[in-house]
């Protein structure tokens, strides 16, 4: 049995292990979404929509600043987990954050991340992964940034940062290094 998932820890936070997936031909994003509205807490995790990511660090930039936010205490929303959906953003809107970068009621792809904490390691990734294929009606594959390009609209993503039309984005380690650069700055410029 394939697992289909990355395990990865950020040096800076030991004590967190992050948890990434890849689901394709997902047929029930408005069902996921409407239960992330109404609080359901079996849908703890960051629901992110592929469209607009280009890399793996891209998404763990996101998660590197909304865990740095956590530890100063300075999350501007209600969970960790809804601050990785909003710290893809180069905004301040938070409401802008969610609706782009979040899963949306007609994505077909979702990229999910999920924290375990010190007293919540994930012990058994099976029975995450069980747990999350009776969440997600899709296709789970391998997480990798080959897995990610042909699901990324690079006009979207241009969009979303507010890249001009002169800079190239098809090399993937560079546009990473333009979008992690706008999330680092967001707030200070």
């Amino acid at each position: 049995m394939t697992l289909n998932h990355l395990d990865l820890y950020l040096p800076q936070f030991p004590d967190s292990q992050i948890f990434l997936t890849l689901y394709t031909n997902v047929t029930n994003a408005s069902t996921i979404r409407s239960n992330l509205l109404s609080g359901n807490t079996k849908y703890s995790y960051a629901f992110l929509d592929p469209k607009s990511i280009v890399s793996i660090s891209h998404v763990l930039a996101a998660v590197y600043r909304a865990l740095t936010e956590r530890a100063a205490g300075s999350m501007r929303t209600r969970t960790v987990n809804s601050e990785i959906v909003f710290s893809m953003s180069p905004s301040m809107s938070i409401g802008d954050g969610l609706k782009r970068f979040g899963s949306k009621d007609d994505s077909t792809s979702i990229l999910v991340v999920r924290l375990f904490e010190d007293e919540d390691k994930c012990a058994d990734v099976t029975q995450v992964l069980t747990a999350l294929d009776e969440i997600v009606d899709g296709d789970r594959i391998p997480i990798s940034d080959s897995a990610i390009e042909p699901l990324t609209d690079i006009e979207i993503v241009r969009k979303n940062y507010k890249i001009p039309k002169g800079v190239q984005l098809t090399n993937r380690e560079e546009a990473t290094k333009i979008i992690s650069g706008a999330l680092a700055l967001r707030g200070y410029i």
